[in-house]
């Protein structure tokens, strides 16, 4: 009979894996290629804030399987799968629902977020960071590959026409995704995951799927994704010879130097300023970054409330603010300064807190994290981060670079996890081997 409960135990387990590496797959596929590859979407002005109905229920299902599989009667605390600091400002964003003007819109965004992450974060606990790396390469792989096929049997892959904002997008690759914006994001998590900690695939695979991503990567003439990823790459190597030892030199190291540059800043403001002061600066992002500042000015602690800025018809504050093109987009090209008209000062910083500065510190702080995985997981933070500078991903529902973000942040914690509970396992066996070695003597005497 225990022989039984035990098989029956382990073959429960093994379907609970199973749900939750497809829930897993389905979740990366969904994220970055769709339902639709090869679609372009179109803006209308003003835009409605209508959700794709098929898009929520393969959303919805994804997450079904992963709350069922972590069987919630039976093991109630697997729902609570989000970490604090992540469940607080979650929590923030649907306070402000509250005071938003179309809490209608704001509440579907919000659930679509919600869900997506749970749905993230469990499974990654369920499975591991090891094998989630794992499916996020063969999907980055598959997806490099349908966007070569797409260049040469379409003209689809290549965009055709300018949009608000961007009138040099004209021959642009996108490959089978939406925008040459998310290409050239994709490209360059494909570099990264193929780059570091990957040591156990053959390395003349990687550097073909490396020269195939930063080729694909330059045909977008994506800069932001082209300049961030220089970044993230030094990070991450730095961090595969960093000694957490010296963290205590590190801190006051970037806090020197971090008073230099805002004070050089200072000093040389207006011939920094200069060149944002050109309405081209930035592919016009300096026309788009003042309003937004104006009315995080006016609503510094509340904000238009999660989701109820953009995209939510003619009562979009946008309209208020400013005139023209500008009042066409669907972002404002910064995720923070998002999220700040969004939801706030206090709701901006839970997020940057929860999602970036937290999971920094516990990688540069950890003595048992593997130096390759730590690297990756370091540098997918600090793209994500950069990458939120110049575009708007920042807790945007299924945005390909806030997701990639919360599998970084989620791995961050199963990587500390396993790396914390093996040193344990190491250091637990010392002193017992050591009381058995002691008590060989005594026996010997006793039996004397």
């Amino acid at each position: 009979m225990a022989v039984s409960g035990a098989v029956r135990a382990d073959r429960w387990a093994s379907i609970r894996r199973g749900a939750f590496t497809a829930a897993t797959f389905g979740m990366l596929w969904m994220v970055i290629i769709g339902l639709n590859p090869l679609s372009e979407k179109v803006k209308t002005i003003p835009a409605t804030g209508d959700g794709d109905l098929a898009r929520q229920l393969c959303y919805s299902l994804i997450f079904i399987v992963a709350l069922l599989a972590s069987r919630p009667l039976t093991h109630p605390r697997n729902l609570f799968a989000l970490p604090l600091t992540v469940t607080i400002a979650l929590g923030w964003c649907w306070l402000s629902l509250s005071w938003s003007a179309v809490p209608d819109v704001g509440m579907r965004r919000l659930i679509l977020t919600s869900i997506i992450m749970f749905s993230i974060f469990r499974s990654v606990k369920e499975i591991g960071h090891e094998r989630t790396i794992a499916l996020i390469r063969l999907v980055l792989l598959i997806t490099l590959v349908l966007n070569y096929v797409a260049i040469v049997v379409t003209p689809a892959a290549v965009h055709q026409m300018a949009e608000i904002g961007d009138p040099n997008l004209i021959g642009n690759w996108r490959g089978v995704l939406p925008q040459k914006n998310f290409a050239g994001a994709i490209c360059a998590f494909t570099v990264i995951l193929f780059t570091f900690d990957a040591q156990k695939l053959q390395r003349w695979l990687r550097a073909v799927v490396i020269v195939g991503a930063l080729f694909f990567l330059y045909k977008t003439h994506s800069k932001t994704s082209q300049g961030i990823l220089v970044l993230a790459m030094i990070v991450g190597w730095v961090y595969t010879r960093y000694n957490p030892s010296y963290r205590a030199l590190i801190i006051p190291l970037i806090s020197v130097i971090g008073c230099a540059g805002v004070l050089y800043v200072e000093m040389n403001w207006d011939a920094l300023m200069a060149p944002l002061h050109s309405p081209d600066a930035l592919t016009g992002r300096t026309q788009i970054w003042p309003p937004l500042a104006n009315f995080a000015n006016d609503h510094l602690l509340t904000g238009s409330g999660f989701g109820s800025f953009w995209n939510i018809g003619p009562t979009s504050p946008i309209y208020q603010y400013a005139e023209g093109w500008v009042s066409g987009i669907a972002s404002g090209h910064n995720g923070y300064l998002d999220m700040l008209v969004q939801v706030g000062l206090p709701g901006l910083t839970l997020i940057v807190i929860s999602m970036i500065i937290w999971p920094m510190i516990r990688l540069l702080g950890s003595r048992t994290a593997p130096r390759q995985t730590g690297a990756l997981m370091l540098a997918l933070i600090v793209f994500c981060m950069g990458h939120n500078t110049t575009e708007s991903s920042l807790f945007d529902r299924d945005m390909v670079v806030q997701q990639f973000l919360s599998f970084a942040v989620a791995m961050v914690g199963s990587v500390l996890g396993t790396s914390y509970a093996a040193r344990r396992a190491r250091t637990d066996r010392i002193p017992r081997a050591q009381f058995i070695a002691a008590q060989r003597p005594l026996a010997r005497e006793g039996r004397a």
